[in-house]
């Protein structure tokens, strides 16, 4: 049997031949034999000369045998079932087929704590990045083999160990740990991943919460705060937070200093210790959280019930309504703020050098120029962009390799290792070859298939753009929706092409993946007997 490793790709027009009763694509000999001209025009060949005149539409009808198994539903082969009321294990060994790491001692970072790559096992749920943004993936799948050499990535902000060819995200996409020297890696801050995220909302509220921060508030490394005079600014302070942000926040009573009066005076304070909304607001703000260098947040802009919002918290804080009741006064030393509010409302603006600045805000300014909405982000982006300062090569010394594991992730296939972002594998189009073990329990009505049958379903599944993890699950989960059987064990022992044709160049490197369901996964005894048999004891 034989599998390519990449992911099922059809032709992307209305032009294809009709789709099979489930819905997979159709072979498209035309363009796969033109895909084969552009490669060889690629490799400096000329696809007309004599002797490479046919080599297209040769290679095509290969693709075309190689892809095979995407064409037909895997059901199909199970249709035919028998009840022979048979309770025992059915067992068929070394089924022929054809069809990137962690080492064990490197620490990867999972839910809950770091763990060595070897301590990882199914269910555990790996942090990582999508979009720059902290989401959870969860490990189906756990394969391991052996490996002689490994490379060091060291970066501005760590280094780890991974084998040569493990993918790295890098602003050019995903390129192999053995070239990123010199480049960027995309990395966050691994004592960072188990915070809390607080997820505003759009609306007044979280323009209220903008608004009375750029005024009057302080942003720390781990908290914001608002101290303020007036009772009631603190309590609506308060109840934005809560509103924007699903945040709890108390008012304390304290005394704080009056520069004009020389004395402590009466004061409220409303403090919220959390370093994601901090890294929020700085985000918001263009990173420095001083009321003299922050920005207007534009974030603010993302309807205009927000920018109302902003605007009623700023006069709160530091602003006033005129005597003409016709509008308000908003002051602040930080001119180039105010410029950007003026902008936004169509006002004029006069900078002061040496006083607070004023900008006039009318009350039918918006009548007068209307909202100009624009769309933001409101969520963290928690990753940047670290440099990789050096590649070593590490070699395993004596007889004894590495054992370096592979994880399958869903819904991402993504995780981080030391903060720094890394796909679980690498899809070449390039074949693995080896053998794969399928047994299963009937259910209590003994039903039972063909043993040609389980061959042919392996052989199907392998017979497309595949990964030898999800190709093992595949097989797993066909017997478990079409027999109904107790318990499922397939073992799948290949070897990856990719590895002795590129990259590394190893031939002989032998990868295995386990895939059990029902009984055998509830039941060690059960896959310890199964196991020992497709290892022949």
């Amino acid at each position: 049997m034989t599998s390519t490793v990449g992911e099922p790709v059809g032709p992307g027009d209305d032009s294809r031949p009709d789709r099979s009763a489930f819905d997979e694509p159709a072979f498209d000999q035309q363009r796969a034999e033109a895909a084969v001209r552009e490669l060889l025009l690629a490799a400096g060949e000329d696809p007309d000369r004599e002797g490479l005149r046919d080599t297209p539409a040769r290679v095509a009808r290969a693709y075309r045998e190689l892809f095979a198994g995407l064409y037909t539903d895997p059901d199909e082969v199970l249709d035919r079932t028998f009840d022979e009321a048979h309770e025992e294990l059915v067992l068929v060994r070394e089924i022929p087929m054809y069809s990137q790491c962690v080492p064990s001692k490197q620490v990867v970072n999972l839910v809950g704590g770091a763990k060595q790559a070897r301590e990882v096992r199914i269910g555990d749920h790996f942090w990582t990045l999508v979009d720059g943004k902290i989401e959870q993936t969860e490990v189906v799948e756990v394969s391991s083999h052996q490996r002689r050499e490994l490379v060091e990535v060291v970066t501005e902000k760590g280094r780890f160990q991974v084998t040569p060819d493990h993918p790295l995200a890098t602003p050019q996409g995903w390129q192999e740990a053995k070239d990123v020297a010199g480049t960027y890696v995309e990395w966050t801050p691994p004592r960072k991943l188990c915070r809390r995220r607080w997820q505003p909302k759009v609306g007044y509220d979280l323009g209220y919460v903008l608004g009375a921060l750029c005024s009057d508030g302080t942003v720390g490394d781990r908290y914001v705060s608002l101290v303020v005079n007036d009772r009631d600014f603190a309590k609506n302070f308060a109840y934005a937070l809560d509103q924007a942000f699903g945040i709890d926040a108390e008012i304390e009573e304290i005394e704080r200093p009056s520069g004009y009066l020389q004395q402590q005076v009466a004061g409220f304070r409303v403090r919220v210790v959390s370093s994601y909304l901090a890294d929020l607001v700085r985000q918001y703000v263009g990173g420095d959280a001083h009321h003299q260098r922050q920005r207007f947040p534009r974030v603010a802009l993302s309807n205009e019930i927000t920018f109302r919002g902003f605007l009623d918290a700023y006069v709160d804080g530091d602003g006033f309504r005129s005597r003409t009741g016709r509008g308000r006064v908003i002051a602040s030393m930080n001119s180039g703020f105010l410029e950007d509010i003026a902008q936004v409302i169509g006002a004029r603006f006069s900078p002061r050098m040496s006083d607070a600045s004023r900008l006039w805000i009318a009350d039918d300014w918006i009548l007068r120029h209307g909202f100009a909405q624009e769309s933001h982000r409101t969520d963290l982006i928690e990753s940047e962009w670290v440099k990789v300062e050096s590649v070593r090569p590490v070699e395993a010394t004596g007889t004894k390799p590495y054992t370096v594991y592979s994880y399958k992730c869903e819904p991402h296939p993504t995780f981080l290792i030391n903060g720094h972002l890394t796909h679980n594998c690498e899809h070449h189009l390039l074949p693995f070859h080896g053998v794969a073990h399928v047994g299963y329990i009937p259910n209590e009505q003994g039903r039972v298939t063909g043993l040609s049958k389980l061959a042919r379903l392996v052989d199907l599944y392998a017979k497309r753009p595949q990964v030898q993890e999800r190709l093992t699950s595949q097989v797993a989960d066909a017997l478990m929706r079409r027999l109904e059987p107790r318990g499922v064990i397939v073992v799948v022992e290949a070897e990856h092409l990719c590895m002795g044709m590129r990259g590394i160049r190893k031939a002989g490197s032998m990868t295995t993946t386990s895939a059990v369901r029902g009984i055998f996964r509830d039941s060690a005894s059960s896959r310890s007997e199964a196991l020992s048999l497709i290892r022949g004891s």
